[in-house]
């Protein structure tokens, strides 16, 4: 069996306590009702963008409703962390740093500025259980962005460092921190419970390389053959290693007839089951995946999932600019159309075309035989097939302005460098920088604006931060930027600007 047993510095650790340093005192480990936070939950989401299909005719309260389960759930989850963990850790309370460095910036969560007793957005609480306050994560760590300072509902996450966390949790729960914890309502054992469950569900090939990137389809190989294994791991080299960034929500009603899920489509079946997979890290039994989080997955989708809609460009289009653009994305000699479909009227008609464009393979290189025959073994086959794709999704454009950086591993950072010469991309960019648009090339800029970094070189920038995971180095494996190369047909930087300035109405 593989264990991982990289350790970050123990400074670091401690800095990155989730919630170590917050706004909530002693007192906040009295449980916390559903109750309160439905009465907050209007004024929380009051500067959260969330579109919503108009056509839905269900009831406003309806609606809210199901948003509000969707946002707090937790899928009955086996693994919690009680908030005394963190009230009674004295070294973490001496930490100098404000919720958003350490949240925001280190851990790279969205913050949720207006609601007063959750923090950062996919932070769930054990609400309505009498029980001390504890908590989990949900889909919403992965399916926030933050832009321009404003929160986007379903966007795939832009700075979210899942290793990072896990890193520090694991540290935190250990048999040294959590001899803190008082011996109340049973909050020592379940820290020693949720440090057993972090440790042994990692492998060496499922940590990203890159924060805000994930591997969880990777992971969920592991998790599958741990389970009709005697919950040994799969050989290191059985496992494919694939980061991808998170893709947004809104997709969801576009790929709903194609019935193709994932970066690659490789999962056929009626809804995706990622969160089902991520659960399986989390200690989840098959039994309880098919009793309570499949059921789940199902209702949200239908209530929530398919409902959401991509956030308009919120900044000027040039329309006459733009309808240059349109032509030239239907032209014969362009034919962007072919591949990644139509948008007429808030309408996406989408074919579902998956192809070898020349791009990075590994994440394509995931679904390996073993993967296959480990999925078929499982309970979720009952639900889809797992079958090895040809190629990416061409994937649908909608909101395509907010959901990058570009291509299924997040290689390219603006729309600019995606239809210009794939030899011209940058190299290396700054992933924490994406939390600002760069309106012009539309996408993230290279380097974040309080960095030092603005004015040095490529080569000085790859030699500074070539194996930080706050950058994106497309030298590392799984990262490469090649493919998807259409200048040949493009050709010219008027009709690059032309195509940018329609993909920002779509």
């Amino acid at each position: 069996m593989i264990r991982r047993r990289r350790y970050v510095t123990a400074s670091l650790l401690i800095a990155g306590a989730l919630l170590a340093v917050s706004r909530w005192t002693r007192a906040s480990v009295e449980p916390v009702s559903r109750e309160a936070l439905a009465a907050g939950f209007d004024a929380g989401i009051r500067n959260l963008v969330i579109e919503w299909d108009p056509a839905d005719p269900r009831p406003e309260a309806e609606r809210r409703q199901a948003l509000f389960g969707f946002m707090y759930q937790t899928y009955r989850a086996s693994a919690w962390i009680p908030q005394s963990l963190f009230d009674s850790n004295v070294l973490a309370q001496t930490v100098a740093g404000d919720v958003d460095t350490i949240v925001g910036r280190k851990v790279g969560l969205v913050l949720w500025r207006d609601n007063p007793r959750v923090l950062a957005f996919g932070m769930a609480p054990n609400a309505g259980t009498g029980e001390p306050l504890r908590w989990t994560v949900n889909c919403l760590v992965c399916h926030m962005a933050e832009i321009d300072g404003v929160a986007y509902f379903g966007a795939g996450t832009k700075t979210f460092d899942e290793l990072w966390l896990g890193e520090a949790l694991k540290r935190l729960t250990s048999e040294r921190w959590r001899a803190l914890v008082p011996a109340r309502s049973g909050d020592a054992a379940l820290t020693a419970d949720a440090n057993r469950i972090l440790n042994p569900h990692h492998h060496d090939k499922i940590d990203s390389i890159t924060r805000a990137r994930s591997t969880a389809f990777a992971a969920s190989h592991v998790e599958l053959y741990m389970r009709t294994h005697e919950n040994d791991m799969p050989p290191v080299a059985d496992v494919g290693r694939g980061d991808v960034k998170t893709p947004p929500l809104w997709h969801t009603v576009a790929k709903m007839p194609a019935r193709r899920w994932y970066t690659d489509g490789s999962f056929h079946g009626p809804f995706p089951l990622m969160a089902s997979s991520m659960e399986l890290e989390k200690d989840r039994s098959f039994d309880a995946l098919i009793a309570d989080v499949i059921p789940t997955i199902k209702e949200e989708f239908g209530t929530v999932v398919q409902h959401l809609r991509p956030p308009p460009y919120p900044y000027a289009i040039d329309r006459a600019l733009a309808a240059r653009g349109r032509e030239l994305f239907h032209s014969q000699d362009i034919g962007c159309h072919r591949c990644h479909g139509t948008y007429d009227a808030g309408r996406a008609d989408w074919p579902g075309v998956h192809v070898d464009v020349g791009t990075d393979r590994a994440r394509l290189d995931v679904v390996s035989p073993q993967l296959v025959q480990a999925f078929a073994q499982s309970p979720l086959a009952a639900e889809g097939a797992l079958v090895k794709s040809r190629g990416y999704a061409a994937t649908p454009l909608t909101g395509v302005w907010a959901n990058f950086p570009y291509l299924h591993n997040g290689s390219v950072p603006t729309l600019h460098h995606l239809l210009g010469p794939a030899s011209e991309r940058p190299k290396i960019f700054q992933v924490t920088a994406a939390a600002t648009l760069d309106r012009v090339r539309v996408g993230q800029p290279l380097v974040a604006r309080d960095a030092d970094d603005g004015r040095t070189s490529e080569a000085e920038r790859l030699r500074r931060h070539g194996s930080d995971r706050d950058w994106f180095n497309t030298a590392r494996p799984g990262c490469s930027n090649i493919g998807h190369d259409f200048w040949p047909q493009i050709q010219t930087d008027d009709n690059r600007r032309a195509l940018i300035e329609y993909l920002k109405t779509l």
